[in-house]
This record gives structure tokens, sequence and C-alpha cells, in this order.
């Protein structure tokens, strides 16, 4: 091969490299904008001056906190005894041990405590929810007394008298004992404010 066919050969050469890297500036240029751009908007949308384009759900209510019923205790209704209470207990938040050091305690107080974990829905905001079927209503409001802060909400689905007990994020302790001990046994359960009267069945399905 003569120099000036080797020199044609390296030019072609040298010339297919510059536009392959040419091509590749481009496209790399490109995707770069496109990822600047895209990172753009998402921190416009994240920060709210851009709205989303899909509902952000993660921010509305959950089912279970929008639906939330709150049923009045039997009229007239008296404390269950902590020994009939039988109760699962469960940590909504992300402290470790919480479900367990709590069902310890309610134990103490002679409380039947069946399960012990984690909230099956998650993260719970407020600080205790008491679960109750219409046949646990008097048992949950019972429950309720040792919680500072605690709401009773009705599962109409549960068809025996179990409670559940739901820690959350704003719970602090239960009463101190000496507290507890103060209650009186006697006094009737108290109904709060816009509460749902419940028809409770006379016993539970066989």
């Amino acid at each position: 091969m003569t120099a000036t066919a080797t020199d044609e050969a390296a030019r072609q050469q040298a010339l297919r490299r510059r536009r392959l890297q040419q091509r590749q500036t481009v496209i790399f240029g490109a995707l770069i904008a496109v990822l600047l751009v895209v990172g753009l908007v998402a921190g416009l949308m994240w920060a709210g001056a851009v709205p989303a384009p899909f509902t952000r759900q993660f921010s509305s209510a959950s089912p279970s906190e929008a639906q939330i019923v709150t049923p009045c205790p039997p009229e007239g209704a008296t404390p269950v005894p902590f020994s009939e209470v039988l109760a699962n207990v469960y940590n909504g938040t992300d402290r470790g041990g919480l479900a367990g050091e709590t069902g310890q305690a309610l134990g103490q107080l002679g409380v039947v405590v069946n399960q012990q974990a984690n909230w099956p829905q998650g993260a719970y905001a407020e600080a205790v929810q008491i679960v109750v079927g219409p046949l646990g209503v008097a048992a949950g409001y019972s429950l309720a007394r040792v919680f500072p802060g605690a709401v009773v909400s009705l599962d109409s689905s549960r068809g025996d008298e179990t409670v559940d007990v739901v820690l959350g994020a704003k719970y602090d302790k239960m009463l101190a004992p000496d507290q507890i001990a103060a209650l009186d046994p006697s006094a009737p359960l108290q109904a709060p404010a816009g509460c749902t009267p419940v028809e409770a069945p006379t016993q539970a399905p066989a």
C-alpha cells in the first residue's frame, strides 16, 4: 500500500471517529437535557409549585381513618372487669417493642392479651384507637379509660367481643397504676359527643 493510500485510509478512519464522537455528544447531550428537565419538573411538583398529574392519595386520609364510626356505649353500662376483656395490642408506630410492652402492662391489670403485633394497616397518626365490634363496645370503653386520648371505633363486621388496641404516633403511656386503681368501677361509661348508637346482638353468633 502506498503512502498516499495509507494517509487516505487514516484520514477516513479519523473522519468516521469524529462523526461517531459527534453523534455520541449529541445523544448524551440530549439525554442530559431531558434528565435536567425531568428533575426540574419533579422538584417543582414536590415543592407544590406545579400540580402533579396524578392524585396524591398518600397525603389524604386513608379509608379506615375517613370512615371511623364512634359507637356509643350501652346506656347505663358500667366498666367491664379487666379480667373479662380479650384484647389484641398493635403497634402503629416505628417504635420497637411498643406492642409487647403495652400488652405486658395490660396483662398485669388482668386483661387477657391474645396477640401483640404491628398494626396490619401501617402507621396510625393519633394516640390510641380501640377497635370493637357491636358486642365489644362496653369492653372497649372500659379499656379506653386507661389510655389518655383513646378513641373507640366500630368494626360492624366483627362478631365477637375482642378489642383491638392500636397504639399510634401520639401515644405516650398508659395511666399510672395508682391512677388506674383510683378509677371507679361502678361509674357509668361516658358517651363521647357525636357518637353513634349501636344495637348489639344479645349474644355472639354461633
